[in-house]
């Protein structure tokens, strides 16, 4: 770990760090079990295996414990950061250069607490594989983020082969938490977290595929992969262009299974002709003679965010795909289908308490990416990524500075909570926590001080996207369809 001083010597330089105040080597108060949170600070400095601990380690615990709790006040969950600690302690071993290394290096201390209490999926990683903390900071370029090439790059060192894909999977656990330290240490902004996780995705799925032989098949990404905004926990929207279906469903299989190391990334193909009842990969023509003669406006709509990742028929089928999303933007009920659209995800998808739905519930992250979408449609603006979108509607006069500004701002809080919701297990969560307390602890982890203020901030978000898409999508002119057919033939997927 020494390597390690450098490293956050440089960086903290550039973002120094508020130092926690010492709350006094007694004061428990902070945590909910105040008997736990005590037998724990006496296991740290006293080891709860029995081993012998010196008297210089009790002695450099000292100093560091009202440290601790300092910065364990700040965190959302103490009692939760606080066993993470403990464990982190044990697996790591060398509990006397640790704590020299912690008191010598505060920032360090930070950044586990933060880990711990941000992200119980990364605080678990590092428990089990407790060099992966030195691994990664030490690495010069850990300050800057990680392109596809480079991530390549990586993965050809990576030993992984076609009969061994677990290298994949363990250098996307690392990239993972890479990723994770990089946001909560302040050195990458939300919207840069989703290029970089995209970016990661991108580069498993393109060397898996080269691995396994699967590079005459076109992928085409599709949702948030497409306009690389990926969060986490999300599954890779993709469609398949070829004729190789064998090999595909090999890439699928590699791509979710998992081992000990995890699994590299899930894939989810069911945007295809058919969805789950047609055939995985489908040929150019295929696709064409679909969506000339039997696609849904909504399977078109779904193209908006298509983008070729790999594959000789890429440009082809793009241009196809424009050429009929171009088309579909012409038609007169467009706004009413797209409304429909979003009615039908909420009563399918939704939790039945609108403000928790952060995704689908009225002003939530969907309507907002709808109302984006729709105006490109019809205005024959092609643009996947969402925040370059908005700035080409305002290019070509169709949104004014301010409501620029606004939704810009009001959808990157809510992408915002999202990221973090999801950052805490790495799982796929699209709705607030219905108790308080979750709620308080959520806010807390968003950087709010009260949940109130928090509170506030998300309903004027919501209400702001909510009077933008009302304004658009023109309300007064329409009439909702209350007998939709479901959104995908046999599966229950939602438009990206």
């Amino acid at each position: 770990m020494r390597a390690v001083r450098p490293i956050f010597q440089r960086i903290i330089s550039k973002t120094p760090a508020t130092p926690a105040e010492p709350l006094g080597t007694s004061d428990l108060e902070i945590f909910s079990d105040q008997k736990r949170a005590a037998k724990a600070f006496t296991d740290l400095a006293q080891s709860a295996a029995g081993f012998h601990i010196a008297p210089r380690t009790r002695q450099i615990f000292g100093k560091l414990r009202p440290v601790l709790i300092g910065w364990l006040a700040k965190a959302a969950d103490p009692d939760a950061t606080l066993n993470q600690f403990v464990r982190f302690v044990e697996a790591y071993g060398l509990r006397s250069l640790f704590f020299e290394l912690l008191v010598a290096n505060p920032r360090l201390l930070e950044l586990l607490v933060k880990t711990f209490d941000g992200s119980r999926f990364a605080g678990e990683l590092l428990i089990r594989r407790p060099q992966l903390l030195e691994d990664i900071t030490r690495d010069p370029a850990f300050d800057q983020p990680r392109s596809v090439a480079e991530n390549l790059r990586r993965l050809d060192l990576s030993g992984a082969d076609a009969n061994n894909i677990d290298p994949i999977r363990a250098y996307r656990q690392r990239q993972l938490l890479r990723i994770i330290l990089r946001e909560i240490l302040g050195l990458a902004t939300p919207a840069a977290t989703f290029t970089e996780l995209s970016d990661v995705a991108e580069a498993c799925l393109l060397f898996t595929a080269r691995l396994l032989g699967n590079e005459q098949v076109t992928i085409i990404a599709l949702g948030k992969f497409g306009g690389r905004e990926l969060t986490y926990g999300a599954d890779l929207d993709v469609l398949f262009v070829g004729d190789d279906n064998r090999a595909t469903q090999k890439l699928m299989i590699a791509m979710a299974q998992p081992s000990a190391e995890g699994n590299i990334w899930a894939v989810d193909a069911r945007l295809r002709p058919e969805g789950e009842k047609g055939p995985l990969v489908c040929s150019v023509e295929t696709y064409q003679s679909y969506h000339e003669q039997r696609a849904q406006l909504w399977e078109i709509h779904a193209l908006s965010r298509a983008r070729p990742v790999s594959g000789p028929a890429g440009n082809r089928f793009i241009e196809i795909a424009q050429n009929y999303w171009r088309k579909a933007g012409q038609r007169p009920d467009l706004f009413v289908q797209i409304d429909n659209m979003l009615e039908r995800i909420r009563r399918e998808r939704g939790s039945g308490l609108d403000f928790l739905d952060l995704k689908t519930g009225r002003g939530g992250i969907i309507e907002a990416e709808f109302l984006v979408q729709a105006l490109q449609m019809r205005e024959n603006i092609w643009e996947q990524n969402l925040d370059r979108a908005i700035d080409r509607l305002h290019e070509h006069g169709h949104m004014t500075d301010s409501e620029v500004a606004k939704l810009k701002n009001a959808y990157a809080l809510l992408r915002h909570c999202e990221l973090v919701l999801r950052r805490y297990e790495n799982r796929g969560v699209s709705t607030l926590p219905n108790d308080r307390d979750d709620q308080r602890k959520f806010a807390v982890r968003l950087g709010y001080h009260e949940l109130d203020a928090f509170r506030r901030d998300y309903v004027n978000a919501r209400d702001t996207i909510h009077a933008l898409y009302e304004q658009h999508m023109e309300f007064r002119s329409k009439l909702r369809d209350s007998t939709l057919k479901p959104l995908k033939r046999g599966t229950n997927r939602e438009c990206p």
